[in-house]
């Protein structure tokens, strides 16, 4: 008995054997298909008028990645269009079906030899997967630094040297921070942060010990000082500085060059454009207007000189300049900077909107780096009775230089936002930075904190394997 039952019960291993063989053919399979109507269907998404040849020519070939060849050991491939189901005329949808003919128990058929039964007929594993366009919602969680004070004067230089120097205020009042990155170490004019020789000077960022008044990597010194108040100071910090505007869109110039005007009742009047070789006007005109828009100053400087006026004609409800000085050759030594000098009154403000929102100033990032004492491709404005620069002054390569002006911002709704790879100021007899909190709602510069976790969500359009 036991005799007998051996090549039963052997043949019986041998079929759920034989049976799990297959199960992981058709699981296979199933990948296969999977995978080709993913493929076909993305294609029939960039192109819906695609012939039924070429979304079998896409099926088959995402198939014979997958092991299943048309054709090849009793394996066809077949896509095209669902004709029934849910997914007829939906956009980009394909059916792909994927069949392996003549399979046979073989082990099964000899058991049933040995029972005395028939043998099984063949049959063929069929695979089927429908893809289609489909809508989803990703969410995405993103590490983000985060980051105290508010910075109105910045310097960037990541090197150990000076970066701010502030000399000569009759009276300077800001509440936002005075930030550098400079590593300078002396106890002497040449600190990271230098002031000296000040009349009144009150620098106030907030309560808060993170909300330092004069923060630096360095040192700060202060000499021949009369009531200046700064308070927290913060000096040989650890951390480094973020650059909120390094992720500014690239210049990118108009082609062509905008013709200079001409004098129109003793008055300039500039439009929107690309400025090649410069933009200078040297005493020409008793006042020089700038309307609404985006100037880029290309290949040379913006120097306007000895003219009694300067301010946008139109600039209301938003409306506003922004100078960007870059190049249109291929070499970043032409890129140039500002001079704005013996003028009676300057007012330019930033736009609120659009690429420059609240950039009133900006030096192409490529522009060769400078030192505090480099003449060329820096801002400078100097010698001037009344200005009102509202908006961000950026220049991260060189020097922001701003030496004897009367009366700088005259309003607490003003506010300018200086950012250079070094700032000096001299000689000014009234300064007031205060408002930078609350101004056209720009980013400032700030002191890095810690980290925390933005949660975003989109909308996501694909092909996607929906049956």
């Amino acid at each position: 008995m036991y005799a007998a039952a051996i090549p039963v019960f052997a043949g019986v291993v041998a079929v759920g054997a034989e049976t799990g063989n297959f199960y992981n053919q058709k699981r296979q399979m199933q990948n296969a298909a999977d995978a080709a109507a993913l493929s076909a269907s993305i294609d029939k998404l960039a192109n819906n008028s695609i012939s039924n040849d070429a979304l079998n020519a896409s099926a088959n070939l995402a198939a014979q990645r997958n092991g299943f060849s048309n054709g090849v050991n009793n394996v066809t491939v077949t896509a095209g269009t669902p004709t029934t189901g849910p997914y007829v005329g939906a956009n980009g949808a394909v059916k792909v079906v994927i069949q392996k003919s003549a399979q046979s128990f073989i082990f099964g058929n000899v058991l049933n030899t040995l029972l005395g039964q028939k043998a099984a007929s063949p049959f063929t594993l069929t695979a089927t997967s429908v893809a289609a366009q489909s809508t989803y919602t990703k969410t995405t969680n993103t590490t983000v630094p985060t980051y105290s004070s508010e910075g109105c004067i910045v310097a960037l230089t990541p090197n150990a040297e000076q970066g701010i120097s502030i000399t000569n205020f009759n009276n300077l009042t800001s509440d936002c921070s005075i930030l550098s990155n400079g590593t300078s170490a002396t106890q002497d004019a040449n600190a990271s942060i230098y002031m000296g020789s000040f009349n009144n000077a009150t620098l106030t960022a907030g309560s808060s010990i993170d909300e330092a008044a004069v923060w630096t990597r360095g040192s700060f010194y202060s000499t021949n000082n009369n009531h200046v108040y700064a308070s927290p100071q913060l000096v040989n910090q650890t951390t480094t500085l973020n650059d909120p505007y390094s992720s500014l869109k690239a210049p990118s110039p108009p082609a062509g060059c905008t013709p200079m005007p001409s004098p129109v009742s003793n008055a300039l009047t500039f439009k929107p454009g690309t400025y090649c070789g410069g933009l200078t006007v040297i005493g020409s005109a008793n006042n020089v207007y700038f309307q609404p828009g985006t100037y880029y100053i290309v290949n040379g400087d913006l120097y306007i000189t000895s003219v009694n006026g300067v301010s946008c004609l139109g600039c209301t409800a938003g409306a506003g300049t922004t100078f960007i000085l870059s190049q249109t050759t291929g070499n970043n030594n032409d890129i140039g900077g500002v001079k704005i000098t013996s003028e009676n009154n300057v007012t330019l403000n930033a736009p609120s909107t659009g690429d420059y929102a609240g950039v009133l100033f900006y030096q192409d990032r490529n522009a060769p780096a400078g030192t505090m004492t480099t003449s060329s491709k820096i801002f400078t404005i100097s010698s001037l009775n009344n200005a009102k620069l509202s908006g961000v002054i950026y220049f991260p390569q060189n020097r922001i230089d701003v030496s004897s002006l009367n009366n700088f911002l005259s309003s607490t709704s003003d506010c300018t936002v200086w950012v250079g790879r070094y700032v000096k100021f001299s000689s000014f007899n009234n300064n007031h930075a205060a408002g930078c909190k609350n101004t056209y709602g720009i980013k400032l510069p700030g002191i890095p904190n810690g980290t925390t976790t933005q949660t975003s969500t989109s909308t996501v359009t694909t092909s996607r394997v929906v049956e």
